[in-house]
C-alpha cells in the first residue's frame, strides 16, 4: 500500500509539473488574426523594398561574362548571373536583420521577446537564423535560372520572412517548450531540415564527385547510405536535445532508445534508398522522365521519410 501510495504522490507531482509548464508559456495579447495582419504587413513591406531595388539594378540578364553553371542532376545545370548571386548574398543577411528587428519591435503576437534565462536559447537561433539566410541566397540564385532577378528575390524574401517569423516565434517567445502538435512537428521538420542539408551535401560529393557521376545503381545506394549516416547522427542529437526537450520520458537517453532510434532510422534508409532507386535511377535515368532530377527525387523521398520518422519515433521513442 505503502509503494502505491508513493507511486500516485510521484505521479500528483508529475502532473503538477506539466501544468506549471504549461501555464508559463506566454499567452499572446492580440487576436489570430490581428497577428496573421501585422506579419504579413511585414513580410509584404520588406518584400516590396528588396524587389524595387533588385528591379531598378542596371543588371542584364544573359551577358556571358557574368555567367556560371552548376551542375545538380545528371546532364543538368543551372547558369546564373555571379552579380546577382552577390546580390542576394548581400540582401540575404539584409533582409534577416531587417525581419528580425521589425518582428522584435512589432510584436505581431503581443508577446514580450526572451531568449531564456542567461540567453540559453541565442546560439540556437543564431544557427538557425544562419539556415534561414542561406536558404535565401540559394532559393534566389537557383530560381534566377529560371525566373527574372525581380521574381526569385520576390520567392525568397516571402519564404525566408515565414521561416524567418516562425524561428523567431520558437525562440523569442519560448515555443521550443510547447508540447503543441504544431510546433513539436516544426520543431522535427527544422531538425530534418538541418540533418537533410548534411544529408544531401554527402550524397551529392559522393555521387557526383567521389564516383563523377558514374550511373551505375550501387552509386545511389552508396551515396545514399553515406548521407543517412552523416544525418542520422546529427537527427538524434537534434531531436533529443531540441524537438522532444520537453518530453517527459528519459528512454531516448538510454542505451535502448539510440538502439531503437537506429534500428527505426535504418528502416527509413532502406525506404529511402527505394525511393530514391525509383525516381532517380528508374524513372529519371533510364525511362528518362524529366520531371524528376537528384534535388526534385531528394526532396520527394525525404519529406516520405521525414513523416515516418516522425510517426515511429514519436511512438516508440519520445512518449
Amino acid at each position: 500500500m505503502d509503494q502505491e501510495n508513493e507511486k500516485k504522490v510521484v505521479e500528483t507531482k508529475d502532473k503538477e509539473k506539466k501544468e506549471v509548464k504549461e501555464v508559463l508559456l506566454p499567452k499572446p495579447t492580440r487576436k489570430l488574426w490581428q497577428e496573421i495582419l501585422l506579419v504579413s504587413s511585414i513580410l509584404v513591406l520588406i518584400t516590396l523594398i528588396v524587389t524595387s531595388v533588385v528591379a531598378f539594378l542596371p543588371i542584364k540578364k544573359g551577358e556571358e561574362k557574368y555567367l556560371l553553371s552548376f551542375t545538380y542532376s545528371d546532364d543538368r545545370s543551372i547558369t546564373f548571373d555571379s552579380r546577382f548571386g552577390t546580390l542576394s548574398l548581400i540582401n540575404g543577411f539584409l533582409v534577416s536583420i531587417a525581419y528580425f528587428l521589425s518582428f522584435f519591435f512589432v510584436r505581431p503576437s503581443g508577446i514580450k521577446p526572451t531568449l531564456g534565462e542567461k540567453h540559453k536559447y541565442l546560439i540556437a537561433w543564431i544557427i538557425l537564423g544562419v539556415f534561414g539566410y542561406l536558404a535565401y541566397l540559394v532559393i534566389a540564385v537557383f530560381c534566377s535560372g529560371f525566373l527574372s532577378f525581380w521574381a526569385s528575390s520576390l520567392i525568397a524574401c516571402l519564404l525566408v520572412g515565414i521561416y524567418d517569423y516562425l524561428i523567431y516565434k520558437l525562440y523569442m517567445e519560448s515555443r521550443t517548450l510547447s508540447n503543441a502538435l504544431f510546433w513539436e512537428f516544426f520543431r522535427f521538420a527544422i531538425v530534418g531540415l538541418v540533418a537533410a542539408v548534411f544529408d544531401l551535401a554527402t550524397c551529392s560529393l559522393v555521387q557526383f564527385g567521389a564516383f563523377q557521376g558514374n550511373k551505375e545503381w550501387y552509386v545511389t545506394i552508396i551515396a545514399t547510405a553515406c548521407g543517412f549516416l552523416v544525418g542520422v547522427v546529427i537527427n538524434y542529437l537534434m531531436s533529443t536535445y531540441m524537438v522532444y526537450k520537453n518530453t517527459h520520458s528519459s528512454f531516448s537517453k538510454t542505451a535502448g532508445g539510440m538502439v531503437i532510434f537506429f534500428v527505426l532510422s535504418a528502416i527509413g534508409l532502406l525506404l529511402g534508398i527505394g525511393i530514391q532507386y525509383l525516381l532517380y535511377d528508374f524513372l529519371c535515368l533510364k525511362q528518362g522522365v524529366s520531371f524528376f532530377s537528384y534535388p526534385v527525387d531528394f526532396v520527394i523521398r525525404t519529406l516520405i521519410v521525414m513523416v515516418y520518422n516522425y510517426i515511429t519515433r514519436k511512438v516508440f521513442i519520445y512518449r
